[in-house]
């Protein structure tokens, strides 16, 4: 619990203590630790877009901003930006 109120993301934690994200964030709300916000901000989110368009995977760019690949996909998908399969063709 100190870890993430120091600053660390449920991604470090899950990693550090060799557990899931959704297991750390159930850890953490039943100790009645405040979230943080989650998601991308929207300058995280333009910077998104356009490293997506610059060709980078959902996945890198998910690691970029310590986030889940399937926020990203849901994120610019809302933006209407026209999104890939995994071989990079559209869909």
């Amino acid at each position: 619990m100190t870890g993430y109120q120091e600053g660390a993301t449920i991604r470090q934690l899950a990693i550090k203590h060799r557990i899931g994200r959704v297991t750390v964030s159930k850890i953490l709300k039943q100790n009645g630790v405040k979230m943080r916000g989650t998601g991308l901000t929207s300058q995280q989110l333009d910077d998104a877009e356009r490293l997506y368009a610059d060709g980078w995977s959902l996945a890198k760019i998910a690691d970029r901003f310590s986030v889940d690949s399937k926020t990203v996909w849901n994120r610019l998908a809302e933006r209407g930006v026209k999104m890939r399969d995994t071989h990079g063709r559209p869909t």
